[in-house]
């Protein structure tokens, strides 16, 4: 009993009548991809391809007669969200955070200069400042390191 024969859906999502654009009424384009070589450089190229496609690998085996390996891959383009980076840390979490990767090890400045990308008036006021508050210690001329925990008694 076909009593639909003269509805026409506007697209071929499934929806029938007027109805507002989705996803689903996107038909987007899917593309075989065979990626090959080394595990490694394939992951990586996998994770690459990710950022615009959503991936579903198909097959993956291991030639066994160079060792590279082959992954056939299925891709459609997705949708993403417009990417917005974190807003860059303040110069005070930045030297914290190089510090605090050490655990209470001595850090120099020229180091502390190099790891967080902040010019060297800002790094001295920085350190000045943490110093001043107490959440670094002067090691020596220009050894930094966090302080250590007080010892816990009882």
């Amino acid at each position: 009993m076909d009593s639909t024969d003269g509805l026409q859906a506007p697209c071929e999502c499934g929806a029938l009548g007027d109805h507002p654009s989705t996803l689903d009424c996107v038909h987007l384009p899917v593309v075989d991809i065979e990626v090959s070589g080394g595990r490694t450089a394939c992951l990586q190229a996998l994770g690459a391809l990710r950022a615009t496609y959503a991936v579903d690998i198909k097959h993956r085996w291991q030639d066994p007669a160079t060792g590279r390996w082959v992954f056939k891959v299925k891709a459609s383009m997705v949708y993403l969200k417009p990417y917005t980076a974190p807003p860059p840390p303040t110069p005070e979490a930045a030297v914290l955070a190089c510090l605090d990767d050490q655990g209470g090890m001595e850090m120099t400045q020229d180091t502390l200069l190099a790891f967080t990308g902040v010019d060297a008036q800002t790094l001295a006021a920085t350190l000045s400042a943490l110093i001043t508050t107490g959440r670094i210690e002067c090691a020596g001329p220009g050894l930094y390191r966090t302080n250590p925990p007080a010892p816990r008694i009882g």
